[in-house]
């Protein structure tokens, strides 16, 4: 690793001569932001001209300096020893970190005009799956040069609508073994309200096999429009991956969704809900689930107010409130990640000191931050780096 980085630094210093690239960080934050295991990748924003990829210690709670310009919509997945980020609509791109040469860009590949990247599913060294949410195509990419390899139509997974719109909505996706799961959450594009509602047809949880690149299997949500990435965890003594489903939310808002599970063993979905939204009191937009007894959710009310939630998935019951955000401020709950340190990590966009909050799960869900750790803009999105 010692020899790699520094290939890269004599090429970085190289480039720092030749090149001219404004957006180009300070050479110091090569050395400021290590590649450590335990460091929590963020994603954030300015909601408008762009977006920086930033760095967490956890055991320091601070942030590196580390200034890796992104889209200002955009979400990340790592693998393969790399950072991915999903540059959305507007720039519809996978930009590719390399954590051991300071999370610098060293790639990026256009997924094509309003495609809307939304998610990627790396199977190994030479295949990944990236999910296009504005596309009847999921695409198949050589994940260490970005080569097509392929791709998989699912236009005819979309809703059967009055006017098909073709167009299946493909989000999250987790790989399970030699199973590639797609998430298709099926709106109506069409619809008068504007606001691209479920219909009556349901969201779709597609298995395809990565091997032969087919769909074997299709499975209907017990309620629609799942959001975010799919958690994969040991629930109840076996594999399930666990999916907020928020049915209508935002402006056409209704108390009709909650945390749902998918059984791996049976491939069914189990009965009921691990959290509904009549006991959340609103949206269920984030779910992290630690076991049987102790789950997280954020959630968005009727007056929209933001709350993150602790509830029991086998019984379904509510037990705490760990934050509360008035509709009068300006912050959200964007995203909720429980890391391998069984610390809770919070994105609080808070406008007047943004940050991400953290809350020790081992030890009663205390909190860490009596301030938010500041990353510099808005965060979005979290993942862990490894």
């Amino acid at each position: 690793m010692k020899a790699k980085f520094l290939y890269y630094l004599v090429f970085f210093l190289f480039s720092f001569q030749f090149c001219g690239d404004i957006e180009r960080p300070p050479l110091y934050t090569l050395f400021l932001t290590p590649n450590l295991s335990n460091n929590i990748g963020v994603v954030t924003t300015d909601f408008g001209g762009g977006g920086r990829f930033k760095v967490l210690n956890p055991e320091l709670l601070i942030s590196y300096p580390g200034l890796t310009p992104i889209h200002s919509d955009a979400v990340a997945r790592f693998g393969n020893d790399r950072v991915y980020v999903l540059n959305r609509l507007n720039r519809d791109s996978v930009q590719v970190l390399d954590p051991n040469f300071g999370f610098q860009t060293t790639a990026e590949w256009s997924m094509g005009a309003a495609t809307n990247p939304a998610d990627i599913a790396i199977v190994g060294p030479n295949k990944a799956y990236v999910s296009l949410y504005g596309s009847r195509i999921l695409r198949i990419i050589h994940p260490l040069t970005g080569a097509n390899l392929g791709q998989i139509d699912l236009g005819g997974y979309s809703e059967p609508s009055p006017i098909p719109d073709n167009l299946p909505e493909m989000s999250g996706m987790q790989i399970v073994g030699t199973s590639l799961f797609v998430v298709l959450q099926r709106l109506d594009r069409n619809d008068a309200s504007g606001y691209f509602p479920p219909g009556p047809w349901g969201s779709l949880l597609l298995e395809i096999d990565t091997i032969t690149d087919t769909v074997q299997s299709v499975y209907t949500f017990p309620v629609p429009n799942p959001i975010g990435k799919p958690q994969l965890l040991d629930l109840f003594g076996e594999s399930h991956l666990v999916f907020a489903a928020a049915n209508r939310l935002g402006f056409l808002s209704q108390i009709d969704g909650g945390v749902v599970a998918f059984r791996l063993s049976t491939r069914t979905f189990r009965s009921g809900f691990l959290y509904s939204e009549n006991a959340a009191g609103g949206d269920i937009l984030g779910v992290q689930i630690k076991n049987e007894q102790l789950g997280f959710a954020s959630v968005l009310d009727a007056s929209f107010n933001k709350t993150l939630q602790v509830f029991n998935p086998s019984n379904g019951q509510r037990l705490n409130t760990l934050l509360f955000i008035p509709s009068s401020s300006d912050a959200s709950l964007s995203t909720i990640l429980l890391g391998d340190d069984e610390i809770l990590y919070v994105s609080n966009t808070q406008f007047s000191q943004p940050g991400v909050s953290m809350f020790d799960t081992r030890n009663g869900n205390r909190l860490m931050t009596p301030a938010p750790v500041s990353v510099d803009l808005q965060p979005y999105d979290l993942i862990q780096l490894k």
